[in-house]
């Protein structure tokens, strides 16, 4: 039996059905709300220095996180999964996003934005360089 004809008989496919307007809003929402994320950063950088800049963002985003996950009733994460949390923020405040924001003093929003949005096609590229 062919994956089409299972996928289609199974619960699966009727799960998976979503109309195409409400995915091209769903992308047209993430490239609105993502891509002004850069600009933001751009104007925010007038202020603030960069490391500086994306720490408080860290701070404002993982505090609000926080609280809805325990307004929702989830239990509060454990010591092992704090640790691992702050080697994974560290090296995204001190290497991704925070050498973004640090680029962002020279560079327009608009290409860092676009920049940041290849990351999945040199991921698939290099992938299939390295994995043959």
């Amino acid at each position: 039996m062919n994956i089409e004809r299972r996928l289609s008989s199974s619960r699966v496919s009727h799960a998976l059905h979503v109309p195409s307007i409400t995915v091209g809003l769903a992308l047209l929402a993430v490239y609105v709300i993502w891509g002004s994320t850069y600009l933001a950063v751009r104007l925010a950088l007038q202020s603030f220095p960069p490391l500086l800049l994306s720490g408080i963002r860290f701070l404002l985003a993982g505090s609000l996180l926080f609280l809805i996950l325990r307004l929702r009733g989830l239990p509060a994460p454990t010591l092992r999964q704090w640790a691992w949390a702050t080697v994974i923020g560290g090296l995204l405040l001190g290497v991704c996003q925070g050498g973004v924001v640090f680029a962002q003093q020279w560079m327009p929003s608009g290409f860092a934005a676009i920049t940041i949005a290849t990351i999945p096609l040199w991921t698939v590229l290099f992938l299939g360089i390295w994995s043959q």
